[in-house]
């Protein structure tokens, strides 16, 4: 049943990086992409391939699928997306900085010159956030999994080990 869980919710991760993949390229296609739009598409192509790894290596092969890697590149992913939508979040807050030529202080004003910028921006926030909330749930899976082999292993033990 929690492998069902799991890849539910590694195909939603998938979806939801692809997601933001697209957003992010959008907005960078404008010209003048700022590092927060390019660390987003970095932490989009980051997830597709720890996703590679994380989703099959368990299941195909077992010999290199460490369950304190696994732990690790979902928790070092969960990370990089939590910087990511934050660092956009606050971009998107303070769109003056765009490099785009415009000097508006008003943030709304500035919107409605961009008007497909900051309604996609907004959504590969949100997604960003919610890609996040996911990782969190699959590393605190892996860390329970980690954990539980650890003490197990420990207990199966014979003395002295």
């Amino acid at each position: 049943m929690l492998d069902i869980i799991i890849i539910a919710l590694r195909a939603i991760q998938f979806l939801f990086a692809i997601i933001v993949l697209g957003l992010t390229g959008h907005i960078a296609s404008y010209g003048g992409s700022p590092s927060q739009v390019s660390f987003m598409i970095f932490v989009s192509v980051w997830t597709v391939l720890a996703l590679i790894y994380l989703t099959f290596t368990p299941k195909f092969v077992p010999s290199i699928a460490h369950v304190f890697a696994i732990m690790a590149l979902d928790a070092l992913t969960m990370l990089f997306w939590f910087a990511g939508f934050i660092a956009l979040a606050v971009f998107r807050h303070d769109i003056s900085d765009t490099g785009v030529e415009i000097n508006y202080s008003d943030i709304f004003s500035a919107c409605s010159l961009l008007s497909n910028i900051c309604p996609t921006m907004e959504a590969a926030v949100v997604f960003g956030a919610l890609e996040w909330a996911l990782f969190v749930s699959t590393t605190v899976l892996a860390a329970l999994e980690a954990f539980s082999n650890r003490s197990r292993s420990k207990s199966s033990a014979g003395p002295g080990v």
